[in-house]
């Protein structure tokens, strides 16, 4: 295993909350220094007189303002799954932007398939870890596509970072002012901030203690798959929807401020409920996104705050009110581990076989994410932004991630850990799918699941309607 012990002059440790993505970027077969971006890249559509000039200066006052993103990995000189931790330094400059004239490109293919081949194309994690190209359209027709390594941004960068370049752009066409100065957050006195004696001493007790917990209720325990051998996944993924009607979406919120617990609450009870009941098991471990921004300052701050948390749900409990708050009591608990480095805690909890990485759901049973009415995960809102002379709309693509494969034995076991349901709240309903990896759960099982699941949530709708 690579030695990951460094002395003060190689650089800042990574962050509590860059931990998790580290581990998640070594679970792909990649060569390292490049790597993938996974899922932070923002395409802005600019229609109208663009001076170019005052944006690549309003790029350069976002990244001089928010330190994240001119961060770089150091170079080790070994293949990424054999770094167990990298270190990191602060370039001084900001990213360069680059110019691209699509010319003829787009009469031969789509703006989304041009996109999709740009966000793909990896990073020198030693150089840079945030890019931006000016596709020129026509004229008066672009495109600023920016792309940023989940190492240093997360999804509420996406609002701040274009609230930010908006403003730069406008200062510099419509009122010139001198720049401010440093902001009130800093990303790197955020790293060294965790790294003091005292802080990584209190960070050392609590991790413990979260990772008894954790053994305690299976983590590492996998669900069963198709197979009790070891299966290498394919990366290959299908869903199952689980859809409400907008009736029974306003019972289950009914039926969640009469049990005075979040709606996240009790859907993760039915969801542990139901997969509790197919896999005959008593403690179960959910995990979710947080958006981890604890401190006030890091709300208008750019770089990565989230952290993936676990929810441990005991369902040897005498009744569902019991469950309901049960579990909205470990939210609160497990929020309040959002800052405790997900690297670290997988090794406490499960140890570390060679230089295998850890896939971020390794710890859970199954993921629940809900977006929409959730204090967990923050949404990247679609609007139009305010830029002098130009009307502008983000344009939308999907990345695909199908040729990655996992590197090791242990990444693709992880990636098996997790069942994930996504559900969304939007014009009062309750929408989404179950996700399942289709080379460990088969097609009948997650059908099944997400019926279960389902049926669940009907049941709670009509105890809703009982409290009219």
């Amino acid at each position: 295993m690579t030695v990951t012990s460094h002395g003060p002059d190689q650089g800042l440790p990574l962050s509590s909350r860059q931990e998790w993505c580290w581990e998640w970027e070594r679970c792909y077969d990649e060569p390292y220094p490049k790597a993938v971006s996974l899922d932070c890249s923002t395409a802005l559509r600019m229609r109208g007189h663009l001076d170019v000039g005052a944006l690549r200066d309003a790029l350069a006052d976002v990244a001089l303002r928010h330190d994240a993103l001119r961060l770089r990995l150091l170079d080790t000189g070994t293949p990424i799954e054999q770094v167990v931790r990298p270190r990191q330094a602060l370039r001084p400059e900001p990213f360069p932007l680059e110019t691209v004239n699509l010319g003829d490109a787009l009469r031969r293919r789509e703006l989304h398939e041009i996109l999709l081949d740009l966000t793909t194309r990896p990073f020198d994690v030693t150089d840079r870890l945030s890019r931006a190209t000016l596709l020129r359209l026509a004229a008066d027709d672009h495109v600023l596509l920016t792309s940023f390594h989940h190492l240093v941004f997360d999804a509420p960068s996406h609002q701040v970072y274009l609230r930010d370049l908006a403003d730069f752009y406008n200062r510099r066409v419509a009122a010139p002012v001198a720049g401010e100065g440093r902001p009130a957050f800093s990303y790197v006195d955020f790293v060294r901030a965790e790294n003091t004696p005292r802080a990584r001493l209190d960070t050392g007790s609590r991790l413990a203690d979260w990772a008894d917990r954790l053994r305690a209720h299976g983590s590492g325990d996998l669900l069963p798959g198709r197979d009790t051998g070891f299966l290498s996944l394919q990366h290959h993924y299908d869903t199952v929807p689980v859809n409400l009607s907008a009736e029974e979406s306003r019972l289950l919120l009914r039926a969640a401020r009469s049990e005075r617990v979040s709606l996240y609450a009790l859907l993760a009870a039915a969801l542990a409920g139901t997969l509790g009941g197919f896999y005959d098991r008593e403690r179960l471990i959910l995990s979710t996104p947080s958006h981890g921004r604890l401190h006030p300052g890091t709300r208008s701050a750019l770089g990565l705050f989230s952290n993936m948390i676990q929810v441990p749900v005991n369902l040897r409990q005498s009744s569902p009110s019991g469950l309901f708050r049960q579990v909205d009591g470990v939210l609160r608990d497990a929020s309040a581990a959002a800052d405790l480095p997900f690297g670290r805690l997988a090794e406490a909890v499960l140890g570390r076989q060679g230089d295998a990485a850890f896939f971020r759901h390794a710890l859970a049973h199954a993921e629940l994410r809900l977006y929409g009415v959730t204090g967990w995960i923050v949404e990247r809102q679609e609007h139009e932004l305010t830029m002098h002379g130009l009307r502008t709309a983000l344009s939308p693509y999907h990345q695909d991630f199908s040729r990655l494969k996992y590197a090791t034995r242990q990444s693709s076991l992880a990636g098996a850990a997790t069942l994930s349901v996504g559900l969304t709240m939007e014009m009062g309903r309750l929408t989404g799918t179950l996700r399942y990896e289709t080379t460990y759960h088969g097609r009948r099982t997650a059908e099944t699941l997400a019926n279960g699941f389902r049926e669940r949530l009907t049941d709670l709708a009509r105890l809703g309607s009982r409290q009219l």
